[in-house]
């Protein structure tokens, strides 16, 4: 979404171009009348090629839209699988961090000391 509140992007759609339509449709509007105006219209994804809208409603039986929202959001719904990027995925750290190559000596170090019984920590003194 844009910061002005209007609707450019949402979970890795661009409507850019798809808006204009949206907001011009006299709605109630079945999927029908839809598919066949604008059937050919394609939805840029951030990370997939575009898809038509008649690719998105292929599938789906005849509906009718009450509002530009209610439209919006089947097309949203419709989306196949990757549109908006790996399921979990953050890049913000997490859960799985990867392991350094002096992680990974030291965490064998550790488990080398601990076998001979000797202190892992070298502020700590044995007794």
């Amino acid at each position: 979404m844009t910061d002005d509140g209007g609707h450019d992007r949402f979970e890795g759609v661009d409507f850019t171009e798809m808006n204009p339509v949206l907001e011009d449709l006299s709605y109630p509007v079945s999927t029908g009348e839809f598919v066949a105006d604008h059937g050919d219209r394609e939805l840029p994804r951030t990370n997939a090629d575009p898809i038509s809208v008649g690719e998105l409603f292929s599938y789906m039986g005849d509906a009718t839209f009450e509002s530009e929202g209610e439209l919006r959001q089947t097309l949203l719904g419709q989306m196949p699988r990757g549109t908006g990027g790996r399921t979990n995925y953050s890049d913000r750290g997490g859960s799985t961090p990867v392991q350094t190559e002096a992680a990974k000596r030291a965490g064998e170090q550790t488990a080398a000391d601990l076998e001979r019984g000797e202190a892992t920590d070298p502020d700590v003194t044995q007794q």
